[in-house]
C-alpha cells in the first residue's frame, strides 16, 4: 500500500536528505590538518613551556652580553697583600709597584732626654723650607708600638728582633729602615738641619750616561755619600715604600746582630754594646751600603759595589738608587767642596750613641 503524503511534510523530508547527503559529501573531502603537538596539554603544562622558553631567551641574551663567560670560582679565604712583610726568601720576583712621587713625610726618633733647645732649631729648618711637610717624632714606647703594629702580623721575626734588642743605636739604625720600607718618605737624625727644600734633592736637568734626561719617576731611593766618599750616610735617607732594596738591608742587619749573638753564646737580648766589634757594620752606614750594593747586584744582574760610588762629583743613578755626592748630606763632614753641586742637608754629629750603653737609656 502506498502511503499517501501531504505536500508540506514531502518538503521537509526531501530538504533533510539533501541536508544529509551534503555533510556527508563535506566529510569524506575534509583536508587533513597535522597538529604541532603530538601530546595535547593541560594549561599548567604550558605555563610550564611558556617559563622554559623565557629561562632560554634569558640565557641565550645573558650570552649574546658576555660572550666568553668564566666559570665562578668556589670560594676562597682572601690572602692580604704581603708587600711590607715578606722576607726576600720568600718575596715574589716582581718588585712591588711604587707611587710616582716620594711621601713628603719627615721621620725621626727622640731618646730618653727628649729633645733640646738645639735640637728644635734643627726641627725648625725643615718646616721652614717645606711648609706642606708632615712630621712623626717616634719616642721608645711610640717606635716600639708602630713596630709591632707594621710588622707583628706578617712578618713577626722582624718585631722580635726590634724587641729583643737592647742597644739603643742598633734599635735606632734598625727603626729607619722599617719605616723606610713600610711607608717611605724622608728619615732624619735629629741633629741634622735642611738646607734645600726635599722637593729640590732630585736634580731637573741632570743627563744621565745614556744620554737621556733624569726624571723623578725613575728614582727610587735617595742617597749621599759620606764625608769618606764610599758609604752612604745613615743620618738621612729618602725612599719610597715597599721596595727589596730596604728588604734586604733590614735582612742583613738581622743576619748581624744574629751573627754576634750566636758567636758570644747568648740570646739577643743579651748582646751589649761591648760585643758588637763595629756599629757602622753591623747595622749602621757600611751595612746599609753593603746591603743596597748588593740587592742592585741582584736587580740589575751585575755587579755594583764600591767602584760605581766612589769620587762622585755629581748625581749617579744606579738602577733605581740615585747616589748623591758627599757634598750632598757631608758638606761640613767634607771641607765644603765646591765641586759637588748643593748642600742638601747638614749633619751636626750630636752623636749621642757614642757611649758604652750604646745610645741614651732610660734612667
Amino acid at each position: 500500500m502506498i502511503l499517501s503524503l501531504s505536500r508540506p511534510v514531502t518538503l521537509v523530508l526531501s530538504t533533510l536528505l539533501l541536508l544529509n547527503f551534503y555533510l556527508f559529501h563535506r566529510v569524506l573531502h575534509q583536508p587533513t590538518v597535522t597538529s604541532t603537538f603530538a601530546i595535547n596539554t593541560t594549561p599548567a603544562q604550558q605555563q610550564q613551556q611558556q617559563q622554559q622558553q623565557q629561562q632560554q631567551q634569558e640565557q641565550q641574551q645573558q650570552a649574546f652580553l658576555s660572550p666568553t663567560p668564566t666559570p665562578t670560582p668556589e670560594p676562597t679565604t682572601a690572602v692580604q697583600p704581603t708587600w711590607t712583610t715578606l722576607p726576600i726568601s720568600a718575596a715574589t720576583a716582581t718588585p712591588t709597584p711604587t707611587p710616582t712621587a716620594f711621601p713628603l713625610k719627615l721621620w725621626q726618633k727622640s731618646g730618653p732626654k727628649g729633645i733640646s733647645p738645639d735640637l728644635q732649631t734643627y726641627i725648625q729648618s725643615w718646616h721652614a723650607l717645606n711648609p706642606a711637610l708632615r712630621h712623626e717624632i717616634l719616642s721608645d714606647d711610640s717606635a716600639l708600638a708602630y713596630v709591632e703594629e707594621t710588622f707583628r702580623k706578617n712578618w713577626p721575626e722582624v718585631a722580635d728582633l726590634y724587641q729583643q734588642i737592647q742597644v739603643p743605636i742598633i734599635r735606632a739604625d734598625l727603626l729607619r729602615l722599617l719605616i723606610l720600607y713600610a711607608d717611605g718618605g724622608v728619615w732624619s737624625d735629629l741633629d741634622v738641619t735642611c738646607e734645600v727644600p726635599i722637593e729640590e734633592w732630585i736634580p731637573k736637568d741632570l743627563v744621565l750616561g745614556d744620554g737621556s734626561l733624569l726624571t723623578k719617576e725613575r728614582v727610587n731611593v735617595v742617597v749621599g755619600l759620606e764625608f769618606d766618599g764610599w758609604q752612604f750616610a745613615s743620618w738621612t735617607l729618602m725612599a719610597k715604600p715597599g721596595l727589596d732594596h730596604f728588604e734586604a738591608a733590614i735582612e742583613y742587619v738581622m743576619h748581624q746582630m744574629e751573627g754576634i749573638a750566636h758567636s758570644h753564646n747568648v740570646s739577643l737580648s743579651g748582646v751589649t754594646m761591648d760585643m758588637i766589634p763595629d756599629v757602622v757594620d753591623a747595622s749602621g752606614p757600611q751595612a746599609i751600603t753593603v746591603a743596597l750594593l748588593r740587592s742592585l747586584s741582584h736587580t740589575l744582574g751585575q755587579t755594583v759595589d764600591r767602584a760605581n760610588i766612589t769620587g762622585l762629583h755629581e748625581p749617579r743613578l744606579l738602577g733605581d738608587v740615585l747616589v748623591l755626592p758627599q757634598a750632598a748630606y757631608a758638606a761640613l763632614q767634607g771641607g765644603h767642596p765646591q765641586d759637588q753641586g748643593p748642600y742638601l742637608v747638614s749633619h751636626h754629629y750630636a752623636g749621642s750613641w757614642k757611649n758604652v750603653q750604646g745610645g741614651e737609656r732610660r734612667r
